[in-house]
């Protein structure tokens, strides 16, 4: 195994791991906010449940994110748009904004083939697109009638909603490993590196990694400071956004878990109380939203022309 490849599997072992630490809120976040789960017990949940995802649910997804945006180029190319995307979602989780891990890696292999005039395949990036925008507003909408129309009967039933809760977590959870892993498991497909199922594995277990060791930032900030949560809230806003995230994934497709999470807390929000909503806080992060992915393309960008002058 030469140089290249040594860097390739860190950058993807990088890029997984600020995944899990990125997304532990959006899991786990409703749980703990609900006073459901303690941090500690959240992590482990999200952990142990996202390396299943990633190894058993992950394939279809690997395949499109392996092949179906940009052209196959050389693994110090896709090394530095891993790289890249690490550190814009390390940096936003660093500052407690939660945002999408697969628009800034997309927007990475863009700078990528920017230095290096690699063909982009532009609908791949339009079915991508369509999947980041319909994931938050599918979820807010889900989330806004179920807590419209059901949390009058689910205040009544909050002892089994609280076990609700902790199921649709670890389904949650289930969906960061198989929904998210194909960032940084599909470069080692595509370079011939690790067939999808080891590449899955690989990815799972650093992504699990994440959770455990700096997960606790935005599981704080998706719990407590965006809406104030009670069981039923919580339940609704977690649900929504798991069964968003599958409905994509059958189709071979992703959206943000954060977006989704943040459209579920903002739909249930809106349906109960909107008072209880931190407004200001929404507007900081959908700000972010449209930042990340640019300075995905930018530190790409950056990365991938010192990379090409040290290979």
């Amino acid at each position: 195994m030469n140089a290249q490849a040594f860097l390739l599997l860190a950058a993807s072992a990088l890029f997984a791991w600020s995944m899990g630490s990125h997304y532990t809120g959006a899991v786990m976040g409703s749980a703990y906010g609900a006073g459901v789960l303690s941090a500690k017990r959240a992590q482990l949940l999200g952990a142990g449940f996202a390396v299943v995802g990633s190894v058993t649910a992950s394939l279809h997804v690997i395949d499109t994110y392996a092949s179906g945006l940009v052209v196959p180029h050389s693994r110090v190319d896709i090394a530095a748009a891993q790289l890249s995307a690490a550190l814009v979602a390390t940096a936003s989780t660093y500052f407690k904004l939660p945002t999408s891990t697969i628009q800034i890696y997309a927007f990475s292999l863009l700078g990528v083939a920017l230095v290096g005039g690699i063909p982009v395949h532009a609908q791949g990036f339009e079915f991508v697109i369509l999947g980041w925008a319909a994931g938050p507003v599918a979820a807010a909408l889900l989330s806004y009638v179920l807590a419209k129309f059901g949390l009058g009967w689910a205040q009544k039933s909050q002892p089994a909603l609280k076990w609700f809760l902790i199921g649709a977590s670890i389904y949650s959870a289930f969906t960061l490993g198989s929904n998210d892993v194909s960032n940084a498991a599909s470069s080692l497909v595509a370079a011939h590196l690790l067939s999808p199922r080891l590449a899955g594995l690989w990815g799972g277990l650093f992504i699990a990694l994440g959770v455990l060791t700096w997960g606790r930032k935005l599981l704080e900030r998706i719990g407590r400071d965006i809406l104030k949560l009670n069981v039923p809230l919580a339940a609704t806003a977690q649900f929504s956004q798991a069964a968003t995230i599958t409905a994509l994934n059958i189709v071979g497709y992703n959206a943000s878990i954060n977006q989704t999470i943040v459209g579920g807390l903002a739909g249930a929000g809106l349906a109960e109380a909107p008072d209880k909503v931190d407004w200001r806080m929404l507007h900081k992060i959908v700000l972010n939203w449209v930042w990340s992915p640019l300075m995905g393309t930018g530190s790409a960008v950056l990365a991938c022309l010192l990379l090409r002058a040290i290979f």
